[in-house]
C-alpha cells in the first residue's frame, strides 16, 4: 500500500528492492550525472568542498575570490531552494530515485517527499537509542524562515525531518530537494554528521553579504542545523546509511 496523506506509518513491501550505489566524486560531477529511472539510493562521498546553489540562485550571492581561495567549487542544482554547504566527511548525501510508475510516486509535489521523510525519521529513531528525540516530518508548505531563501537549512520544506532545539526553535535534521523529469523523481538528501560554530563561520566567509548580515546568518545556522552528533554520539556515515537502507527496504 502507498503512504496516505498525513500518515507516518511506512507501508510494508517485503520484496522491495533498492539498488545501492556508492560514488566518491565531486558535487559538480554528481549533480551533472543523469541517473537511471529505477529504485536506487546513491551514496555520495564528496572529495572537494562545495556550495550547491538552488536553481534560482546566482553566483552574485557568493564571494567568488573567497571560494577560490578556500578550494570550494560552486555548483548549481536543477531544483529550487537555498544553497547547501558541503564538506568531505561532514555530511551524508543520498540521492534517492524512483521511476514515474513506482507505487511511491505522488503527483502532488507538496506531498511527494512525505514518504521519504518517514523513512528518514524511522532511521534516525533507530539510531537515537540512548535518548528520546522529538523529531517530525514537515508536512506543511515551505516555511522560509529569515534566511530560508538563501540557505536550505534555515527553512523547512515538505518531507524534511525537523526537530526543536533546547530553546524550542525549529532545527533541521535532514534537508531534501526534489527534481522531476518525465521518467523519474530524484530526491537529494543531506544530513550533517557534525556542525559547529566554526563551520557556520567558514560558510559565512564565502558569502557576498556585508559583515553584519554574515554574522547574523552564521548565528542563525548555528541554531537551525541539528547534526547527527547532537542526536547520537559515536556514529558514522556508514551507520546512517545502514539504518536508512534497513528502513527504505520496507517501502
Amino acid at each position: 500500500m502507498c503512504p496516505t496523506s498525513g500518515s507516518s506509518i511506512l507501508p510494508l513491501h517485503p520484496e522491495s528492492t533498492w539498488n545501492e550505489i556508492h560514488v566518491r566524486t565531486t558535487a559538480s560531477e554528481q549533480h551533472g550525472r543523469d541517473l537511471p529511472a529505477e529504485r536506487s539510493v546513491w551514496n555520495v562521498d564528496i572529495t572537494t568542498p562545495a556550495i550547491v546553489l538552488g536553481s534560482r540562485q546566482t553566483e552574485a550571492e557568493l564571494d567568488l575570490d573567497a571560494c577560490v581561495n578556500a578550494g570550494t567549487e560552486i555548483v548549481r542544482r536543477r531544483s529550487g531552494g537555498g544553497m547547501v554547504y558541503l564538506l568531505p566527511g561532514k555530511q551524508i548525501w543520498l540521492d534517492v530515485v524512483i521511476p514515474k510508475d513506482d507505487l511511491l510516486w505522488i503527483d502532488d509535489v507538496g506531498r511527494a517527499a512525505w514518504w521519504l521523510g518517514d523513512v528518514w525519521l524511522a532511521a534516525i529513531e533507530s539510531l537515537a537509542t540512548a535518548r528520546k528525540i522529538h523529531a517530525y516530518v514537515h508536512r506543511q508548505d515551505l516555511v522560509r524562515g529569515k534566511y530560508g531563501d538563501r540557505v536550505c537549512f534555515s527553512g523547512a520544506g515538505p518531507g524534511e525531518v525537523m526537530t526543536l532545539d533546547d530553546a524550542g526553535n525549529p532545527a533541521k535534521i535532514v534537508g531534501i530537494s526534489q527534481r522531476r523529469t518525465r521518467d523519474l523523481a530524484r530526491f537529494q538528501c543531506t544530513m550533517y554528521l557534525q556542525w559547529e560554530p566554526a563551520l557556520s563561520q567558514q560558510f559565512g566567509q564565502l558569502l557576498s553579504d556585508p559583515d553584519a548580515t554574515r554574522v547574523e546568518m552564521q548565528s542563525n545556522l548555528e541554531h537551525s542545523v541539528m547534526p547527527l552528533s547532537q542526536i547520537a554520539s559515536g556514529l558514522s556515515a556508514s551507520d546512517v546509511l545502514a539504518a536508512f537502507m534497513a528502513q527504505i527496504t520496507l517501502v
